[in-house]
């Protein structure tokens, strides 16, 4: 039961071939922007990730990244800390438009009942947790209106099922990214 709003920005959980993996792209040095493991990103012109914004189309998941840092020692990590000076900077993203990842709603989700599937609906970004590095954004918990194009299409719920007022005010719902920017857009229903 998710009692309380805990977000953790996006979790793959599936994908309809059984394959899930992360591809590699790359992200400017210093980069002032912090990016955690499950925060949408967005791919720029210039062929470097970066933080996906509320409305923006989306190339995927970030799922960590290596570089060599400036001192010269080779790092792993989970996530971007922002404005890091780096080399041979390699950051794997989920970017599959048929991977289903799970999220949690960022606020009472009272919309969020069996009628929501197939609804849309934008995340709210958040900062990263500095300790953790894992990302603290949460689908918006407003859906956008019929026929028109949110980030995420909603397809089911997570294993605590639709809203409740009394045990699950904050339910995880399962997405797929409806605004990919290798995709055609589709409008929600």
């Amino acid at each position: 039961m998710a009692l309380t709003a805990s977000p953790f920005g996006l979790v793959l959980r599936n994908n309809a071939t059984g394959q899930s993996r992360a591809n590699q792209y790359t992200i400017g040095s210093t980069y002032g922007s912090a990016i955690g493991y499950g925060d949408a990103v967005l791919l720029n012109t210039d062929g470097t990730l970066n933080i996906a914004t509320a409305g923006a189309d989306i190339i995927g998941v970030f799922a960590g990244c290596e570089y060599i840092d400036a001192s010269g020692k080779p790092t792993v990590s989970k996530n971007w800390v922002a404005g890091t000076t780096a080399t041979n900077i390699k950051a794997y993203v989920y970017d599959d438009a048929d991977n289903l990842f799970e999220v949690q709603v960022a606020a009472t989700g009272t919309g969020y009942v069996q009628t929501a599937i197939g609804a849309q609906a934008n995340l709210v970004f958040n900062a990263p947790n500095a300790t953790t590095g894992q990302s603290t954004s949460a689908l918006n918990a407003t859906l956008i209106a019929a026929a028109s194009q949110g980030q995420f299409r909603i397809v089911g719920f997570g294993p605590e099922g639709i809203y409740d007022a009394t045990t699950n005010p904050f339910p995880t719902v399962l997405v797929k990214i409806a605004q990919h920017q290798f995709v055609a857009n589709k409008t929600a229903i």
